[in-house]
């Protein structure tokens, strides 16, 4: 009979080590899932505060378009754009051109 409660015995000694190593991988793979997740949630906040303030900016940028539209274009504003990039001058002004 003692031969028979030491087969037992060492039965269950095998199984609650498996199952010490088992729980204690869980615990690992579990700590190192979270830590993954944290790290990534901080990367998420990063990004949504970067994207927060490319909003602002944007936003900005849209009103003060909407503000110039509403207003109109200047006259120095026309002038420049009827100048360097559409190549107009006044009536009477000579264009010298720089042959070098």
């Amino acid at each position: 009979m003692a031969k028979k409660e030491s087969s037992a015995k060492s039965f269950f000694e095998k199984r609650s080590f498996i199952l010490l190593v088992a729980t204690i991988a869980f615990v690992c793979f579990s700590a190192v899932l979270i830590v993954n997740l944290v790290n990534t949630a901080n990367e998420k906040k990063a990004e949504f505060s970067r994207i927060s303030e490319e909003l602002a900016e944007k936003n900005e940028e849209n009103a003060k378009l909407e503000q110039e539209l509403k207003n109109g274009i200047s006259e120095e504003e026309k002038e420049y754009i009827a100048r360097n990039e559409l190549g107009y001058i006044l009536p009477g002004e000579r264009v010298y051109a720089d042959a070098s």
